[in-house]
C-alpha cells in the first residue's frame, strides 16, 4: 500500500480470500497466514492510532494438502479465525469485539454457514480499548443474521458467490468511521466495501490482485442501487447528505 500515508485511514475491512494464490484450489497454512501477516502489517502502518481492522472469516475443514501432507489434519475444524486473531496481535493489534454473521438459518453439512467478524485496534500508549462513543443498535448484537446478499454477477455473467453482504460492510463504517473518513479494503474481491464506503461519503482505496475481477469491481462502484434491497435505507440517505 505505498500509494497511503503512515496513519491516514481510520478504518481498514478486510475479507481475506481462500488462498494467496490466484486460481489456486488449495492453499498451505503456514504460507497463507505469513502472507496475511505482510498484509497486516501494513494496515497497521497505515491506520491512525487506535484506528480499526475489520476481518470477515469463515471456518473450515482441515485436509492434509494444507498442511504439507500431513493426514491428522483430515477431517479436523481448522478454526480460522482465531488463527487469524493470534497473527493479527502478534503484529500490533489488539482484538476489541467479535460478531457471528450467520448467513443462514438452514443446516448445511457440506459448508459453514457463519463467519466470524472481528474488530482489532492499532494499540496506542494509552491502551484505549474500549468501543469509542458506544454501539449503535444495529451493531449491538452479538449474532447478525443476515441471509442472500452475497452473490454478484457482472454483466458478462461472471459469478463471484462469496462475496461480503453489504450491511455487514455498512455496520462496520458505521461504528468505526464516519463521513470523510479513509477505508481501505486489501481484499476487494467483488467490490462491495469499496461501493458501500463511497456510497457513504467515505473515501476508499482498495485493492485486488485477481485482473478478471475488474468489471464486475467496476460495476458494483458504479450501480450501488444493486444494494438497496439489503441496507438500512436512511441511515444511507442521511450519510449522503452534503455536511
Amino acid at each position: 500500500m505505498p500509494e497511503i500515508d503512515d496513519g491516514a485511514a481510520q478504518i481498514v475491512v478486510a475479507s481475506p480470500p481462500f488462498t494467496y494464490q490466484r486460481d489456486s484450489k488449495s492453499l498451505d497454512k503456514k504460507e497463507y497466514l505469513n502472507f496475511l501477516r505482510r498484509v497486516f502489517r501494513e494496515c497497521l502502518r497505515v491506520l491512525i492510532p487506535g484506528g480499526t481492522l475489520s476481518t470477515i472469516n469463515t471456518d473450515l475443514r482441515d485436509h492434509a494438502r494444507y498442511n504439507g501432507g500431513d493426514k491428522r489434519f483430515d477431517g479436523l475444524l481448522w478454526q480460522k479465525h482465531c488463527a487469524i486473531r493470534q497473527m493479527a496481535e502478534s503484529v500490533g493489534f489488539r482484538c476489541v469485539e467479535a460478531k457471528i454473521w450467520a448467513k443462514s438459518l438452514n443446516r448445511n453439512v457440506y459448508r459453514y454457514n457463519f463467519s466470524y467478524v472481528q474488530f482489532f485496534r492499532k494499540r496506542t500508549t494509552t491502551a484505549q480499548d474500549s468501543l469509542r462513543g458506544g454501539v449503535t443498535k444495529e451493531f449491538g448484537p452479538d449474532v447478525w443474521l443476515l441471509e442472500n446478499g452475497t452473490l454478484r454477477r457482472d454483466l458478462r455473467g461472471r459469478m463471484f458467490r462469496d462475496a461480503v453482504h453489504p450491511e455487514v460492510v455498512r455496520r462496520c463504517l458505521e461504528q468505526f468511521s464516519s463521513r470523510g473518513d479513509l477505508v481501505v479494503s486489501p481484499f476487494t474481491g467483488s467490490g462491495t466495501i469499496v461501493s458501500i464506503a463511497r456510497l457513504m461519503g467515505r473515501r476508499c482505496v482498495g485493492y485486488e490482485t485477481d485482473k478478471s475481477l475488474k468489471s464486475l469491481i467496476r460495476e458494483t462502484i458504479e450501480a450501488p442501487e444493486r444494494f438497496s434491497a439489503f441496507l438500512d435505507l436512511p441511515c444511507i440517505a442521511a450519510s449522503r447528505k452534503a455536511p
